[in-house]
């Protein structure tokens, strides 16, 4: 909004300097004019002809050009818009974005202020700056031990009128004050502003109004807008620092007069952009002293009789209103390596839109990532002294604990460099520039013990007053050594330790985990009795129905199935086929062909016989592949029996199958049996049709080559009409944006994610052989890091290419971890098949481990001519650090799995 005044105000500049130019054209000397034409007509070049050119013209070329070249100038000053950074914007510099990055840590602004007359106030301090509003809509607020967040701020608005008479009024409507044209700006960021002129529309408006002089009367219906404040804020309270500490206390009312309430900001000096409104905190550059021309006052409105004497009367009252037209700025960047550069230009940097997992800054508080193998050994916790962006590598300072609290960093520890692969961010201690945090009960507690090392001294005793409570809640300024600097809303400035201070946000992630956890709780309770309750109904219906009437109809029919639908359709012969003297209680409307089969269908009736033998002749056109002679590696596709140790082995609705369901998944396994590609591998289950499970081989060039993937897949009832549902044997690894620690697999073909086109599930055409194509294509690729939403955009730029190179580096270390969970733990029905795998493939792996550690890039071992698309040639120091550390490992589990290899 305040960037379209700003346009606009450009706009009737221009037009005005265009319309003065027109009026100087119409007013030249028609004589001249014709002395012109006829001087053209000889076309002279000489000096004398010149002159007499430039005379005859006046100088109204001139003064053309020169207009045009002003005009031109203001368009060029308007648009160069200077590249804004606020603390904690991450940038990298323009001419290296491959290079480190760096932290903005100071900004030092200087903005030029204009009126709607167009007076100028050059390089004012944007310190000297204050908002039009003192609050509005989602600032963070504090009152006593309460946090909140602002929903509405209500204008109060001071009208003066032609009599000298002031009222003030409390607006909560915005149409009770009507504005009076000439308007003054159409699009103005605020409803009420200074300089405007109002009608009140109802008498009642300005009677119950406060009258700071004069009375109330009926015939005072028209003034001008001299002052507006906040008179009522609405707050929607979020927490308070009492029940944070474990007591309770009642969150006040949701109005407040915004006197009782403390603004929680920090470096707002730093946030002025192009167009926006404001006011100076002193009387420096003012123009209503300096200048003629009143503050956002058209000159016609400033000329009226009713406005003069409004103005020398209370000209003192009226607020001072300016518009941002230009901004300069420096910034201070704190790089990863540790070094400080002050006083730069915005145009030397650029922002970095994503950062990498192991992007890490100094003065981060960390913990080293322990594996399978370390289960025992107690987590270290250190902060970071430095990076090697380039390398990967860290410099950690390691902490020591003083007792259950507290820990030091002392100057007489040793820095350790260890590999960014190793390392993670502290998931309590990790704070960002700006972020809301609350004095932890440690921390009081710690302050009556005066252990506060130097910080502002709180104590229980001292909150008896709720302006107290001011010094336990801030904003979070920066790292500061060893330490973290922290702003009181009380103004105060101190530096504390991690542990002393929570995070707000992570106070409500917390309490949003909770109520999740105990709505997901009662709705598995229910679950779980309902799922009891149709075990235990299914169960009386099997007791009362027919027990001859299963072992009658295997006899009869056990000639036409193969074995593996036989086996499955005997599983849920009740439930499919029913008892003779059973009725169904429900009704389906949905096509024959999906239609349940019921005991009604059973009836001795030709036309049932001929649909039952049409159903039963589908299935068996379905055969065991006879593989015998197969071995592992070669056997892409099998039946086997045994499923318990399945993902969804405990999934229902397999019993009530339909008919067009059976004919799909045997399509299903006709197309997988037929056409697999080399690669992929699939075991299906004699006794559950419904179940499903597929072994991807990573693809050489990708992060995961030469590795093994494995996915179990349920086909829910109603398939094909709704996709699979899939699970991924993770090991507790997240080595791709799409599969999760926790087994799920975000695909859109899978309705797991957005998609359109042949992106998502397509019930007359998809397939799982589809499913799993993109499984190994799409997602196992080889640039997994632009998987992530939204990331493609970064694709062939600097930065992202290099988050792709970090991540590449990170997956294959993953990767080799997971080879080492899959051997010692292989699923069913592919023990043979992951022996025999990385007996064919553990001398290529070795070879590749070797050569990364050579200095190959991943997923190109032995390839010493590729160059990645951010021209980087060479491994990183911290991935090779990571990678020596899992080699032996690696060798150790193929040792160990019988598997002949050399280190």
């Amino acid at each position: 909004m305040a960037g379209d005044w700003a346009c606009h105000r450009l706009s009737e500049r221009l037009n005005t300097r265009k319309s003065r130019t027109i009026q100087g054209l119409g007013k030249m000397d028609l004589y001249a004019i014709d002395s012109d034409t006829e001087s053209y007509a000889e076309t002279s070049d000489s000096e004398e002809d010149q002159e007499e050119c430039e005379l005859t013209y006046c100088g109204h070329a001139q003064n053309i050009l020169s207009s045009l070249d002003e005009s031109i100038g203001k368009i060029d000053n308007f648009l160069s818009f200077e590249r804004g950074f606020l603390h904690g914007d991450i940038v990298c510099s323009a001419a290296d974005p491959s290079g480190q990055l760096g932290r903005v840590v100071g900004v030092d602004m200087l903005v030029d202020l204009e009126t709607s007359s167009g007076d100028i106030i050059k390089h004012v301090n944007s310190k000297k700056l204050s908002r039009v509003r003192s609050f509005v809509s989602g600032d963070c607020v504090v009152m006593g031990p309460w946090i909140g967040r602002v929903i509405r701020a209500f204008d109060l608005v001071t009208v003066v009128f032609s009599d000298g008479a002031r009222c003030e009024m409390l607006l909560r409507d915005s149409e009770v004050l009507k504005p009076i044209p000439p308007i003054l700006f159409e699009d103005a960021p605020y409803f009420y502003y200074p300089g405007q002129r109002v009608r009140i529309v109802h008498p009642s408006i300005s009677k119950s109004g406060t009258w700071l002089c004069g009375s109330w009367k009926a015939s005072r219906d028209e003034g001008v807008v001299s002052h507006v404040d906040v008179g009522l804020v609405h707050v929607n309270w979020i927490t308070s620092v009492t029940n944070v500490w474990g007591g309770q206390s009642s969150s006040p009312p949701n109005f407040q007069d915004p006197k009782k309430l403390t603004l929680l900001s920090c470096f707002p000096y730093a946030n002025w952009q192009l167009g926006d409104w404001c006011t100076l905190s002193d009387c420096e550059g003012s123009l209503w002293e300096n200048s003629d021309k009143s503050c956002f006052m058209s000159m016609t409105w400033k000329s009226s009789s009713d406005t003069q004497m409004a103005i020398g009367t209370y000209g003192s009252d009226y607020s001072q209103t300016y518009v941002v037209a230009k901004t300069k700025s420096s910034v201070d960047v704190l790089w990863q390596d540790g070094s400080t550069s002050l006083g730069l230009e915005p145009q030397s940097l650029v922002p970095v839109s994503t950062l990498g997992d192991h992007d890490f800054w100094p003065g981060q508080f960390i913990l080293e990532k322990l594996t399978v193998e370390d289960n025992g050994r107690c987590q270290r916790t250190g902060i970071v002294t430095s990076v090697d962006a380039l390398e990967r590598t860290v410099k950690v300072k390691w902490a020591v604990s003083v007792d259950s609290d507290t820990v030091s960093y002392g100057d007489g520890l040793t820095e350790e460099t260890v590999s960014a692969y190793e390392l993670v961010l502290h998931p309590d201690f990790s704070f960002f520039t700006g972020e809301v945090i609350i004095r932890s009960a440690v921390n009081i507690e710690n302050s009556e013990a005066n252990l506060t090392n130097g910080t502002v001294a709180v104590s229980r005793e001292s909150l008896d007053t709720s302006s107290a409570f001011l010094s336990c809640i801030g904003n979070v300024l920066g790292y500061n050594d060893e330490g973290l600097e922290v702003q009181w809303a009380s103004g105060a400035i101190s530096r504390v330790q991690h542990f002393e201070i929570i995070a707000l946000d992570r106070i409500l992630d917390d309490s949003l985990e909770s109520m999740i956890e105990e709505h997901t709780t009662d709705d598995l309770v229910d679950m779980a009795e309902q799922e009891k309750m149709h075990l235990e109904d299914t169960k009386s219906a099997l007791e009362e129905s027919a027990g001859d009437c299963t072992g009658s109809l295997r006899k009869a029919t056990a000639f036409l199935f193969s074995k593996t639908a036989f086996n499955f359709l005997t599983n849920v012969a009740s439930s499919l086929f029913g008892a003779h003297d059973s009725t169904s209680s429900s009704s389906v409307n949905a096509d024959s062909q999906y239609q349940i089969v019921t005991t009604a269908e059973l009836q001795p009736s030709a036309e049932d016989i001929s649909e039952e033998k049409q159903t039963m002749e589908l299935i068996t056109l379905f055969e065991k592949p006879t593989l015998a002679s197969e071995n592992a590696m070669t056997k892409g596709f099998d039946v086997v029996t045994d499923c318990s140790d399945h993902h969804f082995v405990k999934e229902i609705g397999h019993e009530n199958v339909k008919r067009g369901w059976v004919k799909k998944i045997q399509q299903e396994w006709s197309i997988l049996q037929n056409d697999l590609p080399d690669g992929i591998h699939v075991r299906v289950y004699e006794e559950r049709m419904d179940l499903l499970r597929a072994c991807l081989v990573g693809a050489a060039g990708t992060p995961y080559h030469d590795n093994l993937f494995f996915f179990d897949i349920f086909f829910p009832p109603d398939y094909p009409h709704e996709p699979p549902s899939v699970h991924y044997h993770s090991g507790g690894l997240r080595l791709n944006p799409n599969l999760y620690e926790s087994g799920k697999v975000c695909l859109s073909l899978l309705k797991t994610w957005a998609g359109t086109g042949s992106e998502v599930w397509d019930p007359e055409n998809s397939t799982v052989l589809q499913l799993l194509l993109s499984l190994q294509a799409l997602v196992l690729n080889e640039k997994p890091y632009f998987n992530e939403a939204g990331y493609d955009k970064f694709m062939g730029k600097a930065d992202g290419e290099k988050n792709s190179i970090t991540y590449n580096e990170n997956a294959f270390l993953l990767s080799c971890k997971s080879m080492t969970y899959i051997l010692h733990k292989p699923p069913k029905h592919f023990e043979n098949f992951v022996k025999e795998h990385f007996t064919c493939c553990a001398p290529h792996i070795l070879d590749a481990c070797k050569a990364y550690l050579g200095g190959d890039l991943v997923g190109h071992a032995r390839d010493s001519a590729y160059i990645s698309d951010d021209g980087c040639k060479n491994s990183s120091t911290g991935f090779k650090i990571m990678l020596a550390k899992l080699l032996p490992k690696l060798v150790t589990t193929f040792s160990e799995a019988g598997i002949p290899c050399s280190p």
